[in-house]
């Protein structure tokens, strides 16, 4: 009786250790990803020179857009930083 119980043990362990075997075969694809970075664009030089003023409301227009071109400037590089920071 027991000789018995312990083989259908053996029997019961054998046949659940089978379960996980399959005739298939898995194949695994790999595949390289290039992830672009953000668009860049080239960043404008201004200077109140190449602006020549001649009134205060023109030097003041220029200083507008020198503030804009460096704001642009420093949105596009906070943006390459950020993404580096998400390839690590």
């Amino acid at each position: 009786m027991r000789k018995r119980l312990i083989h259908l043990l053996i029997a019961g362990l054998i046949v659940s250790s089978l379960m996980g075997c399959t005739n298939k075969q898995v194949v695994t694809e790999v595949k390289t990803v290039y992830i672009k970075p953000p668009v860049i664009t080239p960043c404008t030089r201004y200077s109140i020179q190449e602006c020549k003023p001649s009134t205060n409301g023109e030097l003041f227009e220029c200083t507008l857009e020198i503030t804009k071109q460096l704001n642009l400037c420093a949105d596009q590089v906070d943006s390459l930083r950020s993404w580096q920071d998400e390839q690590k």
